[in-house]
């Protein structure tokens, strides 16, 4: 509006209206601004996450999934519930997978690799079920999924609004989850 309304305007009417544009427009510019670094933030985690995996290295005291037993959902070392990490290796050795075990059921992170060893998969377990944050990428580096889960049940996807932005890959994707042992109930 041109300054003249204010001018012939009732001053009683418009006498608040200045200010509370100013307070709206403020409230808008941080917002936005918050957002704005939200989301680099939240980008740089996940590209430090990615690094993370790249680079990380099994524990020394880690055991074959194949040297374990399951039975009625809990991983076993000779009859006694697991605890520490158990992996799995490809055919040609490289890691696949590491998940963490706690009184013999997933606690902690489960990690898996392509077989040229770039990051798959970062989730996190907490007494048996998904709980946290669920990383997933393609072999190019670029983000399947990121999501939040709560003991199992979906919570949120951090990439819903930036579904055009994903880099695709046009390779096959495999994902594995767990032991692939095909007699536990599904």
């Amino acid at each position: 509006m041109c300054s003249q309304y204010y001018k012939h305007a009732d001053p009683q009417k418009t006498k608040g209206t200045a200010p509370l544009y100013r307070f709206k427009v403020r409230q808008m510019v941080l917002l936005s601004i918050f957002t704005l670094l939200f989301g680099s933030l939240f980008a740089q985690e996940m590209a430090e996450d990615y690094g993370t995996l790249q680079h990380w290295k099994l524990p020394e005291t880690a055991l074959l999934m194949s040297d374990l037993q399951l039975e009625k959902e809990i991983l076993l070392l000779d009859g006694k519930p697991f605890e520490g990490w158990a992996y799995e290796l490809y055919p040609e050795g490289t890691l696949l997978a590491a998940t963490q075990y706690q009184k013999g059921r997933l606690q902690g992170k489960s990690l898996m690799w392509y077989p040229d060893g770039k990051p798959q998969m970062s989730a996190t377990y907490k007494q048996g079920a998904l709980n946290g944050r669920f990383l997933g990428w393609y072999q190019n580096g670029g983000v399947i999924y990121d999501r939040f889960i709560n003991l199992g049940k979906y919570a949120s996807d951090n990439l819903a609004d930036q579904a055009e932005d994903r880099v695709g890959d046009e390779t096959e994707i495999i994902e594995r989850e767990g032991n692939t042992d095909d007699s536990s109930r599904e």
